[in-house]
């Protein structure tokens, strides 16, 4: 037993000269944030049809030859199989009210998830949809297709802004930082993708403009990390 309490106070005795031969080092803490900005180079339109009949049937054929028309006209354009779903498909009846006199009839909708990757080709698209007989766009998603590549780039200029605001801090007190401690990154709230209600319309009696009738905008990376550096 005398001999355990021996060993004993031997190992507390090793840990104590341990703990002080390697003491807390004197940290600085910071946070440092970027913003990249990024043009989105591809969308994603919701594009449909809508027909109304006397009969159920006749209206879902018409809605049915309309859908083929619009995928054949974004093979036509060189959209891959891919890059386009159909998303919604509907038959309901409709009753409307002509001159206190009660009408029913049947509508049929299809709508189109189309993926445009050369953002430049949009406008000839959509002009060329509503020719083959989309009388429904629904929306417009703006998107960047490597979104990885931006939050990595944020990321990087977050660090060095974090770096940067330490050395400052250690240069106001007349020291230097050394390696990094530990480093937090905060949760990414911002997004590469945008959406937005639209609505098309075309007149085949007028002259088409080269101005392109839709705009991108522009999109805001974001990254902020936190990190503490030695000060020496």
């Amino acid at each position: 037993m005398k001999h355990l309490a021996i060993a004993a106070l031997m190992l507390l005795s090793a840990f104590s000269a341990l703990a002080e031969e390697k003491p807390t080092p004197n940290l600085v803490r910071v946070t440092g944030t970027s913003e990249v900005k990024v043009v989105p180079d591809q969308a994603v339109i919701s594009i449909g049809v809508e027909k109304e009949n006397a009969s159920a049937m006749a209206a879902k054929h018409v809605a049915d030859s309309a859908a083929r028309n619009l995928l054949s006209t974004l093979r036509a354009n060189g959209l891959d199989a891919k890059d386009m779903a159909t998303t919604f498909l509907s038959l309901q009846p409709r009753t409307t009210y002509v001159k206190h006199v009660r009408v029913s009839t049947f509508v049929a909708e299809q709508t189109l998830t189309v993926t445009v990757r050369d953002i430049s080709k949009l406008d000839g698209l959509l002009e060329a949809l509503v020719k083959a007989g989309g009388n429904r766009i629904d929306s417009i998603q703006y998107e960047v297709s490597e979104p990885r590549k931006y939050r990595d780039q944020a990321r990087e200029m977050a660090v060095i802004a974090a770096k940067e605001k330490a050395q400052a801090l250690a240069n106001a007190l007349g020291q230097q930082i050394g390696k990094a401690f530990s480093v937090d990154e905060a949760q990414d709230f911002s997004s590469l993708q945008s959406y937005n209600s639209a609505s098309y319309g075309f007149d085949s009696n007028k002259v088409r403009s080269r101005e392109p009738a839709t705009a991108p905008g522009e999109r805001s990376v974001t990254a902020s990390v936190t990190i503490a550096f030695e000060l020496i």
